[in-house]
């Protein structure tokens, strides 16, 4: 039996902190990078489900590390990420950001940025 493990995109994690650093410079995230990281997983659902003792459900964020996440898993995620941040925190006011966020994406994910940015007018 093998067990094949492709090496991860240095690069496409990075993006993850270029999207953070955009967001927070444009004043649209007011927190730090791990409170950012943090409403990413949850948002995405990138969690587990813990029950407390008290019987109440909990939801504890999953690690995006290289160890935890093939490459193939992180590009979906960060595809919902994408997704996320244009629906949640980017409304048809910010213009210019959504097209500086698309323009970090490329391919079908770029495309798909693209054609939500011009649901409120913009072009990407």
């Amino acid at each position: 039996m093998v067990h094949v493990h492709a090496a991860r995109n240095v690069r496409h994690h990075r993006m993850l902190f270029v999207l953070y650093k955009k967001l927070a410079e444009a004043g649209v995230w007011e927190g730090d990078v791990d409170s950012f990281l943090t409403w990413a997983k949850l948002g995405t659902g990138h969690v587990d489900q813990v029950v407390g003792p008290n019987g109440r459900v909990y939801y504890v964020p999953r690690s995006i590390n290289f160890e935890s996440m093939p490459q193939d898993a992180f590009a979906r995620w960060w595809d919902r990420v994408i997704y996320l941040v244009f629906d949640r925190l980017i409304d048809g006011d910010e213009l210019q950001l959504r097209n500086e966020i698309a323009a970090l994406v490329d391919g079908d994910l770029g495309q798909r940025a693209r054609e939500h940015a011009d649901r409120f007018g913009a072009a990407a």
